[in-house]
């Protein structure tokens, strides 16, 4: 009954700031980011994560990126292929390296400057998403060449951890890790062979009301603001790292492939955000002890803030095309 209350709180106060941010003029996505963060254990702890809320949001996660795929046409993709691809790798490479070299400045042990580097050469399309698709943007040159680059990225970021496991050690990576992007290539293929239209529409309804919200908002949980004081400066410094090597990595790839400026601006916005993946790949490293508790804090705050500037670009930028 307690849990039942959780989320009943949850999924309500996600709704209601949802639809405020979106009044504001803001991506609906932000406003609920922000709800997890208000009722989380940050602020109000009125809900609290654990397994069962962590489950329903990873499902959230595969229903969203399902809904992402059954809206992707694989044949504008392959169109746009080169665009993605180049995207995909100057968005890994920019933030691989700058992450790199500017922990090792800051004193950090070089295993963990080059884990910093993997966990935020990760996109997460989640929250990307949802803004292409308030903007109608979804089968967009711009939506397809973001789609396809993060789940290039992400397939990329994912070997990366792979190779890191084999040459520093810790745990290996399990199936539940790659389902996003099986669940997405599962959408794609099904777009493909059938009329998904209704299908769509119902997960959309669906998900828009139960598992999106419960998402988006336990992003929010999982940011505490117990020792910001000491860290804040150093989350600064990474948040605008993690902003500015996406934005202009994969901006920088568009433009290589033949993008136009406005596009490739938007596509650059729309790499930003880090989300689930990123949180995914972090909680690797914690659980195989590649990383301390102290620096993965650090990590999830720096992702979420990442995660919340992402929308609050690309929207703007939307517009111009």
């Amino acid at each position: 009954m307690i849990l039942l209350g959780q989320l009943v709180i949850l999924i309500i106060i996600t709704l209601i700031l949802g639809k405020i941010s979106k009044k504001l003029g803001f991506a609906q996505v932000v406003g609920q980011l922000f709800a997890g963060i208000i009722v989380g254990p940050a602020l109000l702890n009125w809900v609290t994560t654990g397994t069962t809320l962590d489950s329903l949001s990873e499902i959230g996660v595969l229903l969203l990126m399902f809904t992402a795929g059954l809206s992707t046409d694989m044949g504008q993709l392959k169109q746009h292929l080169k665009g993605a691809s180049l995207t995909a790798i100057w968005g890994v490479v920019v933030p691989l390296i700058l992450f790199v070299v500017v922990a090792i400045m800051l004193s950090y042990d070089f295993n963990i400057a080059v884990f910093w580097g993997i966990v935020f050469a990760a996109t997460s399309i989640s929250i990307t998403i949802s803004v292409l698709g308030e903007s109608g943007q979804l089968g967009s040159q711009v939506g397809v060449v973001v789609l396809g680059a993060a789940v290039l990225d992400d397939i990329i970021a994912l070997l990366l951890v792979g190779g890191y496991v084999l040459v520093f050690g810790g745990e290996g990576l399990g199936i539940s890790t790659l389902l996003p992007i099986i669940v997405f290539l599962l959408g794609a293929v099904l777009n493909r062979m059938v009329n998904t239209t209704k299908m769509t529409q119902i997960v959309n309804v669906f998900g828009e009301w139960t598992l999106y919200p419960i998402f988006f908002g336990s992003i929010g949980l999982h940011i505490s603001l117990a020792g910001l004081k000491d860290s804040w400066p150093l989350i600064i410094i990474l948040t605008g790292l993690a902003v500015g090597t996406k934005y202009y990595g994969a901006q920088w790839g568009a433009r290589m492939a033949q993008l136009d400026k406005p596009a490739a601006r938007a596509i650059g916005a729309g790499m930003v955000s880090r989300g689930e993946m990123a949180l995914v790949i972090a909680q690797i490293g914690l659980q195989a002890n590649i990383i301390a508790e102290n620096i993965f804090g650090d990590m999830v705050i720096v992702i979420i803030l990442s995660t919340i500037i992402a929308p609050l670009l690309l929207r703007p930028l939307l517009k111009q095309l």
